[in-house]
């Protein structure tokens, strides 16, 4: 791999790595592909690279057993600190984020006449977040006041949203009109409507486009979320799923499920894993689960399940304990 083809920023990687004898490199699916030119260079610099073939959602996603392995540095490739965790993995951990390639000047122009109100809440992920000042100065000139909230202890940047925390926007929706969401994907604009109740329009660089077509998007994902409730109604045998990865273990949160569940004389199962799966589920005995886990895992992948699969606070209207009407998106803050 050349390095003129690669997202890679080799002289960060090779500071990065300086003093190291073996290192674990990370990486999500989607830059699965660069692996083995990161442990060519690697080599070269006189590093030994581990590569984790373990799935990697972000920086909460360590659960990897590295005892025994000479491992003296966890390099996340890809992903940006979630500055609360700095101090809890078993060594020390770099992030070598990865820009996008893609300019997200032309699709934030294309945004602008979708927009509603003055006041835009401006918020992205970390391929684009580094785009953030200039896709400001396009709204400044085209006579909108951006509003970008503070990072959390979860982010690195202001105005970065995670899957799991929305905060940077929650914590200004109430200044703003409606909401501008820079990145790819329904995952993220999804929670952002659901959380805040604002407009929100998309600029999507790798499509060059820009679409407020978010509310269908949203209608669908309710239907299909109170349908799942509906279909747990009923029932009295419930798996409480707990995370193991280091940044999405929440067992108190666990052990009040498990308490509301009991309390109304259900029996429930604490089920724990670093990576749930159908086949791992489907075959248990109960009759559906609530994900005190990543919220990805109940909001994105439900339909490959075959029972029902809640979030917290779904459960928490499927036993009375909250009104439909006061539904929110799961977050770990």
């Amino acid at each position: 791999m050349e390095k003129s083809e690669s997202r890679i920023d080799f002289e960060k990687l090779k500071e990065i790595a300086e003093g190291c004898e073996t290192v674990l490199v990370k990486l999500p699916d989607g830059l699965s592909q660069l692996a083995t030119g990161i442990s060519d260079f690697l080599s070269s610099a006189g590093v030994e690279a581990i590569i984790s073939a373990n799935p990697c959602y972000g920086a909460c996603d360590f659960c990897d057993c590295i005892d025994g392995m000479g491992v003296d540095r966890i390099i996340y490739v890809g992903e940006a600190e979630m500055p609360y965790l700095r101090k809890k993995y078993p060594v020390p951990a770099s992030f070598l984020e990865v820009s996008s390639r893609f300019d997200a000047a032309a699709a934030v122009k294309k945004a602008l006449p979708l927009l509603e109100g003055g006041r835009i809440g401006v918020t992205s992920i970390t391929p684009y977040i580094h785009q953030m000042e200039k896709c400001l100065t396009i709204l400044e000139e085209a006579g909108f006041t951006p509003v970008v909230g503070k990072k959390s202890r979860r982010t690195a940047y202001d105005g970065q949203i995670l899957g799991c925390d929305l905060s940077a926007a929650t914590s200004v929706s109430d200044i703003v009109d409606s909401f501008l969401y820079i990145g790819d994907g329904y995952f993220h604009p999804l929670g952002l409507s659901m959380s805040t109740s604002k407009p929100v329009v998309i600029a999507d660089p790798s499509q060059n486009r820009a679409t407020d077509d978010i509310e269908k998007a949203k209608e669908r994902m309710m239907r299909k979320r109170y349908a799942l409730i509906s279909n747990a109604m009923g029932k009295n045998r419930v798996g409480v799923l707990v995370g193991e990865k280091l940044g999405q273990k929440r067992m108190e949160l666990a052990h009040a499920v498990k308490g509301m569940a009991e309390k109304r004389g259900m029996k429930a199962y604490l089920v724990s894993s670093n990576n749930f799966s159908p086949e791992r589920l489907d075959y248990m005995d109960v009759d559906f689960y609530v994900s005190t886990s990543c919220p990805r895992i109940a909001m994105d992948d439900s339909d490959r399940y075959r029972k029902p699969l809640l979030t917290p606070i779904e459960f928490e209207i499927l036993v009375e304990e909250r009104k439909w009407e006061d539904y929110e998106f799961d977050q770990i803050l």
